[in-house]
Formats: structure tokens, sequence, C-alpha cells
């Protein structure tokens, strides 16, 4: 990614944390909507335009390009060396689950069974991997990008499969606090698509709630998981019935 690019991206982020629209961007700019849409998607701002919408999004130009730097240096997925590192050692898995979603080294203390020295060596391990940075005061800065993903069919993903989510499927839900849907249909190619897009969407709803429920002090934020799967797809019993032609 180049680095226009890389600052569009960053000012797309500071608008979407101020909960900023492209039809503000437009009022603010005096464009129509096309336009400034074209302008995110071609990357073509003059430095007056992009001075404008800093403005708006209140950061200046030197903090947007820190956070374009920042975000070609995160990790988007890890290597299968790295993948096997993690699941070979369920000390250290369970402290990049911790971190990917945002828990102190206070928090992980307090609801694991570690003690300080054993948690900072694992610390170290994930720093090392280049996954996070561990600061002074024992903070923990992440290095993984927002679309970070475990590798298709890598070695987390089978570990997932093969023991983490029968276990999850077959755990009793509660109607009042849970959900569980399955459903099967005929769905098109392009119907397919659209789904994939709205699977995307509440993927990222889900980040968002995670990120500030989080960082809510004194809230009753709990472990939770949220799975979903999209697959073209016909149970075994249905297939053996299936016409040759059909």
């Amino acid at each position: 990614m180049d680095q226009s690019k890389r600052i569009v991206r960053a000012l797309k982020e500071a608008l979407k944390a101020r909960r900023i629209s492209y039809g503000q961007v437009a009022d603010h700019l005096d464009l129509s909507l096309s336009s400034v849409k074209r302008l995110f998607s071609a990357g073509s701002f003059s430095l007056a335009r992009l001075e404008k919408v800093c403005d708006l999004a209140g950061i200046d130009l030197l903090d947007l390009a820190r956070r374009a730097e920042e975000n070609r240096l995160r990790v988007s997925s890890l290597s299968v060396d790295q993948e096997r590192e993690l699941v070979s050692d369920p000390s250290l898995l369970l402290t990049a689950v911790c971190v990917f979603n945002r828990s102190t080294y206070e928090r992980i203390l307090r609801n694991y069974r570690f003690s300080e020295v054993q948690l900072t060596k694992l610390l170290l391990r994930l720093d090392r991997m280049g996954l996070i940075e561990l600061l002074p005061d024992n903070r923990i800065r992440l290095r993984i990008s927002r679309n970070f993903a475990w590798l298709p069919g890598g070695p987390i993903h089978r570990y997932f499969v093969e023991r983490v989510q029968g276990e999850f499927l077959s755990g009793a839900f509660d109607p009042d606090r849970d959900a569980q849907r399955f459903a099967w249909g005929m769905v098109s190619g392009q119907s397919a698509t659209a789904l994939r897009a709205k699977i995307a969407e509440l993927m990222d709803g889900f980040d968002d709630v995670t990120r500030r429920d989080e960082v809510r002090a004194g809230g009753d934020a709990r472990g939770t998981c949220l799975l979903v799967a999209l697959r073209q797809w016909e149970p075994a019993s249905f297939a053996t019935m299936r016409r040759p032609d059909g």
C-alpha cells in the first residue's frame, strides 16, 4: 500500500472515530456526496482539501501522517510458523487472544492464574513475534491491523475447528442472553457476495462494540464469542438423494 492510500485510510479511521459521515464531509468541502466518495476512492485529495477534512476530523496533518505510518507497521497476518508457535503453547495463545481483545496487563493477571513473571515472559514472546510492544509500566501496544486475520486453513483455524468449534456449538444457549440460528436455502452468486458484505459489516460492528466495552470502567463486559459462517454446502443426507443432473 502506497503512502497516499495509507493517508486516506488513516483519515477514514479518524472520521469514523468521530462518527463523521461522507455527507458531512461533502457539506464541509462544498462538494457533492458522489465527488467526496470519488476523492476517497481515488485518494486524490489536494493538500488544501486534506487540511479541511483533517480540521473537520479534529486531527492535524502531522498526526495523520503518524497514524498512517503506524498502519504501515501493523501486522495483518502471521506466518504459518508463528501460528504454530501460538497453538503449541495454550498459555501463549490465551495471552495473545487477551491482548488482541485489548485486555490490560492488570486485567489478565486478575482473570487468569499467571504470576507477574510468567505473564511478562509471555508478553515478551509476543513482542518478539512483532504482535505487540511491551512498554514501560507493563503497558501493551498492539501492532496488529484492524483487518488482522488468521491464515485461512492455517494452524489457528485448524485449532479452532478441531478443539473449539464443537465445544462452542454444543453448549447451552440462553435465549435471554445468547443467539443461535441456522438457515439453509438456495442462494445465487450475486446474493452470496451481498451476504458476505453484510457479514463483514457485522464483524466490524462486533469489533467496535468490544473496543468500547473493553475500556469502559466498571462495566459488566464478559467473554463473548461470535461465530458467523456462510458456505455453499448441503448436508450429506440431502446430497445422497440429489439427482445426478440436479
